[in-house]
C-alpha cells in the first residue's frame, strides 16, 4: 500500500514537471536596505510589497524587513513591477523596478522621509504582516499573498509562536494546551479536529490570525495557556469558494471532506462537512503488579479499535442594516467506536507458584460527540470600536457505553460473564451580554455578564450471567441513576491602557458555581454546594523595539470537573482493574505568573517564557488495592502542585525556502498530597524539545522533516513513560496551486511504539506497557474552486465556554480521531 502511494505521488510530480519544463524562467532575487532620509539609520520592521507595475492593484510579494532595516525577496516570473515601503509615520516610498530572468538586483538604500502630504496620509494605511499589542500577536493574513493559494493550516506555519508539524499536529508555545477560535468563539467542532477543518479552509476567507497570549476577565477562566483566534473576512460583496479533500493511510484510516463559503446580498453562508474512518491494527499490553505480601498479578494480551464518524459546521448571518448583524450558526460532532481485547491473566504467590489463571474477552461500544446550535446578535455604533453583543448557545454532549466481559477458567478460577451499560449526557444553555466601548485615545473598558445552566445526567447498569439458569441478573447499585446540575453565574470588567511604549491590562471575573447531586434511587447520597470565585488577571508589557517586547503577567484559573471525572458508574470490563468518576470532585483552582520576552525580525522569530504555577487543589487519579487482586481507581482532589520552568520557540528563515524550527521547555513538578491520611508525593523535571526543517523547491514542490522527544511525565502516584516521533511529509501543487497532493510518513523506521504507566503506594507497585503499531504512511488530495468577491460579515464576540474539565482515558472523548 505504502509503495502504491508513493509511486503515484512521483508519477503526478513528474506529470507537472513535464508540462512546466518549457516555460521555464531563472529565479529572480532582490535585496535591499530600508533607511531613514535624515539621520541615515535604518528603519526596522518596514513592511515591503511588490505589485505588477501595469495592475497595481494586484500583490505579488509582502514581506517585513529585519532589525536592521534589510530585505530579501525571490520572484520566478520576468517583468515590470512596484516595491512599496510603508512605515507608520514616514512616507510611503513607490520604487518602479524592471526584472529579468536570472536577475540578482541590489537595491542597496531606499531613502523614506517624514510624510507632509495628504496623498502620503492616504497610502500609509498599508499595514504590516505582524503586529504585537499588549496580550496577543496578530499576523495580517489578508496582506500575504500566499494566502490566495493556501488553506488555513499552511498559513498557521508562519504566524508566530504557532508551530505545525508534518502529521498536522498543532502546538502554541511548544504546548498542545490551548484553545482554537473562530471569530472570537470556540467549538468542540475545531478543537477535536483540528487538522481536517483548517486544511479545509481556504485561506483567503481569513482576514487575521491572532495569538492570544493572555487571556483577560472576557474569556472563561479555562486554564489553558493560549487562544489561538481566526478572524474571517467582513467585507461584502459576493461570490463563493469552495473546497472537497480526501484522504486514506496504510491502516485503514480515510477521510472525505467539503467546505462552502458563499454571499448573495444580506445573506451569507459558511459550511465544513467531513466524514472518517479511524482503524487501529492490533496493538499488545502488558502489566505487572506486586503487592506488600509479595504476591504478583500479570495481565498480557492484545486489544483492537476501530471508529466511524462525522463532523460538520454552518453559519448563516444576515445583515440587517451597517450597524446590526444577526448569525446562526450550527456545528455537530460525533460518531461510535468499538474496541475488542483478548488477555491472558494469572496471579502467583510470594513463592512464584501458580495461584489462578484464566483467559479474558471483552468488546466495548462508546458513541460520543456533541451538537451545538447559536444565535447571535451585534450592534456597532458609530463612534469606533464600541459594540454590544448578545448571544445564546444550546450544547448536548451525549457519552453512552457498552461493556461486555467473558472469563474462561484455565486453572482454578471461576467462568463468569458480565455487562455494563452507561447512557449519558451534558446539556448546556448560555446565555451571554458583552459590551467595550473606548475612552479617549489610550483607553478601553469591557464588562459583560453570563449565565450557564449545565445538566449532567447518567442512567447505569450492571447485569451478570447465571449460567445455571441461563439469565442476566441485574445488579442495582444507588448510583445506576444520578443526576448533576451546576448553574454557573459569571460577570467581568476589564480596563485596557496603551501609552507609547508601556501597555497594562487588569481585569476581574466573578464567578459563582451552585451545584447540586441527586440520585433518585438512594437520596440520602444527594448533596448540594457552592463555589465564588473571584478570579484577576493583569499584564504589563513594555516594547523595547518595534520587534522586541516585554510582558510580565498572573491570572487565575479554574476549572470544573466534565461528567467523565464526576459520572460514578462503575466500570468493570476489567474486573481486575475498577474504574469510577468522582460526584463529589471539587474546582480545580491555579495560579499563574510568567515573564515573557519576544523577538520578530524578517529572518528569526522568538519567544522565550519564564513561569510559575501553583495548583491547590489539583484533580489527579488515585489507584487502591481494594482487595489482594483487585484495583480501584477514580478521582480526588487531594493534589498540590508546583511547576517552575522555562520555554523557548525560535523560528529561523536563513533563506526564502528554508525555515527550521524549534519548541523546547523544561520544568521542575512538585506534587503532594494535601490528604492527612495520605502522605504521596513526587517530584522530578519534565522536559520535551520538537523541532524540524521544511524547504520549498522549484515547481510548488515542497517537503519537511519533524521530530522531537518528550520526557516522563509525572503524576502523584507514578509516572508516564516519554515518547519520541520522527515524520516526513511531500506535497506538490498543479493547477495553479488549486490541486494539491500530499504523501506523508510517520515513525517510518519505528515498527512498535511504546507506551506505558508506572504507580506505586504503600500497598503495591504496578507497571503498564502498551505497544502500538508506528509506522503510518498517508495520502491526501485538496482541490480548491470558486472565487469570493468578498467575504461575509460575522459576529465579533460569541459565547465561549472552556471551564469544563475534559475527560481522560475515555475511549468517547479520544473517538474522533483523524481519519488518517
Amino acid at each position: 500500500m505504502k509503495n502504491l502511494l508513493i509511486v503515484i505521488f512521483f508519477a503526478l510530480f513528474a506529470f507537472s514537471l513535464s508540462a512546466q519544463t518549457g516555460n521555464k524562467t531563472e529565479t529572480i532575487s532582490v535585496k535591499g536596505q530600508i533607511v531613514d532620509s535624515l539621520s541615515n539609520e535604518s528603519v526596522p520592521y518596514t513592511t515591503i510589497k511588490i505589485v505588477n507595475a501595469q495592475t497595481p492593484a494586484t500583490t505579488v510579494k509582502a514581506l517585513a524587513t529585519d532589525e536592521s532595516g534589510k530585505f530579501q525577496f525571490q520572484l520566478n516570473k520576468e517583468g515590470e513591477y512596484i516595491l512599496i515601503a510603508q512605515y507608520v509615520g514616514k512616507a510611503t516610498v513607490n520604487k518602479p523596478i524592471n526584472l529579468k530572468s536570472g536577475d540578482k538586483l541590489d537595491l542597496g538604500k531606499i531613502l523614506m522621509t517624514e510624510k507632509n502630504t495628504l496623498q502620503e496620509v492616504v497610502v500609509s494605511a498599508i499595514k504590516p504582516l505582524v503586529k504585537i499589542d499588549l496580550d496577543k500577536i496578530t499576523y495580517s493574513t489578508e496582506d500575504d499573498p500566499d494566502s490566495k493559494t493556501n488553506n488555513v493550516l499552511e498559513m498557521l506555519k508562519k504566524v508566530p509562536m504557532i508551530t505545525v508539524d508534518a502529521e498536522d499536529n498543532v502546538q502554541l508555545k511548544g504546548s498542545s494546551s490551548f484553545k482554537i477560535y473562530l471569530d472570537g468563539k470556540p467549538s468542540n467542532l475545531i478543537s477535536n479536529n483540528p487538522a481536517q477543518v483548517l486544511k479545509s479552509m481556504p485561506a483567503n476567507t481569513v482576514k487575521n490570525i491572532e495569538v492570544i497570549t493572555d487571556p483577560g476577565a472576557k474569556y472563561d477562566a479555562e486554564g489553558v495557556n493560549g487562544i489561538i483566534n481566526i478572524v474571517t473576512n467582513k467585507q461584502p460583496l459576493g461570490g463563493y469558494t469552495a473546497s472537497v479533500n480526501a484522504g486514506a493511510n496504510t491502516r485503514g484510516g480515510y477521510n472525505l471532506g467539503a467546505y462552502l463559503s458563499a454571499k448573495y446580498g444580506k445573506f451569507g453562508f459558511t459550511g465544513n462537512y467531513n466524514l472518517y474512518h479511524h482503524k487501529s491494527p492490533e496493538s499488545e499490553s502488558n502489566s505487572y503488579r506486586r503487592d506488600v505480601s509479595g504476591s504478583v498479578f500479570n495481565q498480557q494480551g492484545t486489544n483492537s479499535y476501530k471508529a466511524n464518524g462525522q463532523y460538520g459546521y454552518g453559519e448563516l448571518s444576515y445583515e440587517i442594516d451597517t450597524l446590526n448583524l444577526l448569525s446562526f450558526s450550527f456545528n455537530k460532532y460525533g460518531g461510535k467506536a468499538k474496541s475488542q481485547t483478548e488477555y491472558l491473566a494469572e496471579k502467583l504467590n510470594n513463592l512464584s507458584e501458580e495461584v489462578y489463571s484464566y483467559n479474558q474477552d471483552g468488546n466495548s461500544s462508546n458513541d460520543y460527540g456533541s451538537t451545538e446550535l447559536s444565535l447571535d446578535y451585534q450592534r456597532t455604533f458609530r463612534k469606533k470600536d464600541e459594540l454590544l453583543t448578545a448571544s445564546y448557545r444550546l450544547s448536548l454532549s451525549p457519552n453512552n457505553s457498552d461493556t461486555e466481559t467473558d472469563i474462561t477458567e484455565i486453572f482454578n478460577y471461576i467462568n463468569s460473564k458480565r455487562r455494563g451499560e452507561s447512557d449519558a449526557e451534558m446539556k448546556e444553555h448560555t446565555f451571554q451580554l458583552d459590551y467595550t466601548t473606548p475612552l479617549a485615545k489610550i483607553h478601553t473598558i469591557e464588562a459583560g455578564v453570563k449565565y450557564i445552566i449545565r445538566l449532567n445526567e447518567s442512567n447505569s447498569g450492571h447485569d451478570f450471567y447465571n449460567f445455571d439458569t441461563e439469565e442476566w441478573i441485574p445488579e442495582v447499585t444507588y448510583n445506576d441513576q444520578f443526576k448533576h446540575r451546576q448553574d454557573i453565574l459569571s460577570a467581568y470588567t476589564g480596563y485596557n491602557v496603551k501609552r507609547k511604549k508601556i501597555g497594562f491590562k487588569a481585569g476581574l471575573r466573578l464567578e459563582e458555581t451552585l451545584l447540586k447531586a441527586t440520585f433518585p434511587i438512594d437520596e440520602e447520597h444527594n448533596f448540594d454546594t457552592d463555589y465564588f470565585n473571584l478570579i484577576p488577571s493583569a499584564t504589563l508589557s513594555y516594547q523595547l523595539k518595534p520587534t522586541q517586547n516585554f510582558r510580565l503577567g498572573y491570572n487565575m484559573r479554574i476549572q470544573r470537573p466534565g461528567i467523565w471525572y464526576l459520572n460514578p458508574y462503575l466500570d468493570q470490563s476489567n474486573p481486575k482493574n475498577i474504574f469510577q468518576g468522582n460526584p463529589d470532585l471539587e474546582v480545580e483552582k491555579s495560579h499563574n505568573f510568567n515573564l515573557n520576552y519576544s523577538l520578530f525580525t524578517r529572518k528569526v522569530n522568538l519567544n522565550t517564557n519564564l513561569f510559575y504555577n501553583y495548583l491547590g487543589n489539583s484533580i489527579q487519579q488515585v489507584t487502591t488495592l481494594i482487595h489482594d487482586d483487585v484495583t480501584y481507581t477514580t478521582y480526588e482532589n487531594l493534589g498540590k502542585k508546583n511547576d517552575i520552568g522555562t520555554s523557548f520557540y525560535i523560528n529561523w528563515n536563513p533563506t526564502l525556502k528554508l525555515r527550521i524550527y524549534t519548541n523546547t521547555s523544561v520544568s521542575y513538578t512538585d506534587i503532594r498530597s494535601n490528604n492527612n491520611t495520605d502522605n504521596s508525593s513526587n517530584s522530578g523535571f519534565v522536559g520535551r524539545i520538537f523541532g524540524g526543517i521544511q524547504y520549498t523547491f522549484p515547481y510548488d514542490f515542497s517537503a519537511s522533516f519533524n521530530g522531537g522527544y518528550a520526557s516522563p511525565s509525572i503524576n502523584l502516584q507514578g509516572e508516564n513513560t516519554g515518547f519520541q516521533y520522527t515524520s516526513i511529509s511531500l506535497n506538490k501543487s498543479f493547477l495553479n496551486k488549486k490541486l494539491t497532493v500530499s504523501i506523508s510518513g510517520s515513525d517510518i523506521f519505528t515498527k512498535n511504539k511504546k507506551f506505558g504507566t508506572t504507580r506505586e503506594t504503600d500497598e503495591f507497585y504496578s507497571k503498564t506497557e502498551n505497544f502500538y503499531p508506528g509506522q503510518n504512511f498517508r495520502i491526501g488530495i485538496s482541490y480548491r474552486f470558486g472565487e469570493m468577491k468578498q467575504q461575509i460579515k460575522k459576529v465579533n464576540r460569541k459565547i465561549s465556554n472552556d471551564d469544563n474539565k475534559a475527560g481522560e482515558g475515555n475511549s468517547g472523548e479520544g473517538g474522533g480521531g483523524q481519519g488518517n
